[in-house]
């Protein structure tokens, strides 16, 4: 089982004019003085003020902003001192489900201020960086990805790590105002969006704050504990050098039935619970688990190109299981070679600790599954029936 961190947000452009920033919230208005150039207030309102937190995380507030670059300059400009130079923006910040437009009322660099993020192995670890701040009309403030060109200390770090929090440091000499727009030609926050949510005994909970002896809902065997549980960070290099590793992204409702209830973005390889009458036809049973990568052929499946890294999360019960995952039926880890393979050494060492039966095991000997595992050539065929005849892989 393999779960991005990425939950339902995507990285980097969804299209040619579209990005992710993240929404700090509707702030006071740092530019109220339009006929004199820059956020005048920024520091101001903004000097020692803190923005997420460990419980609430700031990698959970990507927003996707859209806007049109109408003199094709690379600059979306602010509105200035007339609003004539202005190009819209759009987006949905306040959640409501409405996008709206509004015009860029200020953007400008915070230097010197702290900006913690979470490591691969959960530890957290604080930098000091500028950062790039937009407010729009409306007073809604974002912190914005990094343009290319930044140094390479402030691409790294922001768009590498999970951001948790930020802090504004005082004095007004840390805040550069003279900055007159987005540039269009950005770098990525990375979508390690926490928050795949599996159920448990204590309902919906965050992938990553799974611990060995929670109770999670199994399909087949009520309340089972966690008996291990580890992840894999896969950066842009690695998954530019093996594209196979890339997630794939099952949208809400790809599946039937309103299924996954969110975005749902999992390694190539995990395995997603079909139970229709064309699998009793083709296997002679009606529920089947196909891994990810063979459902291309539905409609709101598809690999997860945009994502400039992931982290793979793995768990294992005393035996393979099917779980739900954002309401979806996914399968635990199924300790079967190739899979064994692919959590790495150090979490094989760890497995082998808990399951010593494991690491002599014969190669071509596997555990039983929890339903049968469908071979990669008939789950295609699966897929492509399902496609062929307009029916959805949960019925």
């Amino acid at each position: 089982m393999s779960f991005n961190h990425a939950g339902d947000n995507h990285c980097g452009p969804a299209g040619p004019d579209c990005e992710k920033m993240i929404f700090l919230g509707k702030l006071p208005d740092m530019d109220p003085w339009e006929l004199v150039p820059g956020a005048g207030r920024a520091s101001t309102i903004l000097a020692g003020a803190s923005f997420g937190s460990q419980a609430d995380p700031l990698s959970r507030q990507l927003v996707e902003v859209s806007a049109v670059d109408l003199d094709q300059d690379g600059i979306i400009r602010t509105n200035g001192p007339f609003g004539f130079l202005a190009e819209p923006i759009r987006h949905d910040a306040d959640g409501d489900g409405n996008i709206a437009s509004y015009k860029v009322d200020s953007t400008f660099v915070v230097k010197n201020t702290a900006v913690t993020f979470t490591n691969p192995d959960g530890s957290q670890e604080t930098l000091v960086l500028p950062v790039r701040i937009m407010q729009d009309t409306a007073g809604n403030t974002f912190l914005m990805p990094p343009p290319k060109g930044a140094s390479l200390q402030e691409v790294e770090a922001l768009t590498t790590r999970p951001i948790v929090s930020v802090s504004f440091p005082a004095g007004a000499g840390n805040y550069e105002l003279d900055y007159h727009g987005i540039f269009t030609d950005r770098h990525c926050f990375p979508c390690f969006v926490r928050g795949t949510l599996i159920e448990t005994e204590q309902g919906p909970r965050p992938v990553e704050e799974l611990t060995p002896g929670m109770l999670v809902v199994t399909s087949d065997n009520g309340l089972q504990p966690v008996r291990w549980i580890g992840s894999r960070v896969l950066g842009s290099k690695a998954l530019d050098a093996s594209p196979n590793l890339r997630p794939i992204r099952i949208r809400a409702g790809a599946l039937g039935k309103g299924l996954p209830l969110r975005n749902l973005v999992v390694s190539p390889q995990h395995r997603v619970l079909v139970r229709s009458r064309i699998a009793l036809k083709m296997f002679g049973t009606p529920e089947v688990l196909v891994a990810a990568k063979q459902l291309l052929q539905i409609e709101g499946i598809d690999i997860a190109d945009d994502l400039p890294a992931v982290e793979y999360f793995h768990f294992l019960f005393d035996q393979h299981e099917i779980v739900l995952s954002e309401g979806a039926e996914t399968e635990s880890l199924h300790t079967g070679p190739e899979a064994l393979k692919s959590v790495g050494r150090q979490a094989q060492a760890e497995i082998f600790a808990l399951f010593p039966e494991l690491r002599d095991r014969p190669e071509d000997e596997a555990p039983a599954g929890a339903r049968v595992l469908a071979s990669g050539r008939m789950g295609r065929k699966l897929a492509v029936r399902h496609a062929q005849h307009r029916k959805t892989l949960v019925q």
